[in-house]
């Protein structure tokens, strides 16, 4: 892990910020926003909510703080300087004087375990309704899911469907993909056949790009900090 002086920070006003109190045994995560900073000073960032009620914070409270800021992980300590209810919740944090960062590979995997569905423009493998599976990995660029049925080919085009969680809130992406690869194998006690498609990811949106970058780099930050 790299250190890094302030200096070199470059978030965008609107970006989501993570939030872990310092004293070590409490390992609660609160997503919060970044409303704005004056470099030396502060950060200005969203009071954390639990639910639909602003958390109490108590000015001096210490807290770890993580961010994605371009493919680095950025994280450092903070605490309180003011807490400010108008117009709207919102905290000043102190400025970090210095920051630790990990750079982030462009196709580090993730593992997950995320339900989805594959639609395939192939007329040999088009369906009624999308068949389903199980995305086990997944990177910003590609993602490999495993089903219990034949989905498509090498080189197919296709669409691949399946509902995120990112800073709390769940997003639904459809992502048009190519299967790269597809692995197939039996299980010799029962028989049954399990089909693994590797899929080259090719967003087409910026929501979606957006998306993408956020769940995986957010999986990323949690496997890091473990």
């Amino acid at each position: 892990m790299d250190r890094v002086e302030h200096t070199e920070l470059k978030i965008q006003v609107g970006e989501s910020l993570q939030l872990q109190p310092h004293d070590g045994e409490d390992t609660r995560r609160w997503h919060v926003k970044l409303i704005g900073y004056l470099p030396g000073a502060s950060l200005l960032v969203t009071t954390p909510m639990s639910g639909d009620k602003v958390m109490i914070i108590r000015e001096g409270q210490r807290f770890v703080v993580r961010m994605m800021v371009g493919n680095r992980i950025v994280g450092f300590t903070t605490s309180v300087l003011l807490n400010c209810s108008r117009p709207f919740p919102y905290l000043h944090l102190a400025y970090p004087k210095e920051m630790q960062q990990i750079t982030v590979r462009k196709a580090q995997r993730v593992a997950v375990k995320l339900f989805a569905s594959l639609k395939n423009s192939n007329p040999d493998f088009q369906f009624d309704k999308p068949r389903s599976g199980t995305i086990i990995d997944i990177s910003t660029s590609g993602a490999l899911m495993r089903s219990g049925e034949q989905l498509g080919e090498v080189d197919d085009a296709v669409t691949l469907n399946c509902a995120v969680k990112i800073a709390g809130r769940e997003k639904l992406l459809s992502l048009p993909a190519i299967i790269r690869n597809v692995l197939v194998e039996q299980n010799d006690v029962n028989g049954e056949r399990s089909f693994h498609y590797g899929l080259e990811l090719l967003p087409e949106n910026q929501q979606d790009t957006f998306a993408l970058h956020g769940f995986v780099y957010e999986q990323i930050v949690k496997e890091q900090t473990k």
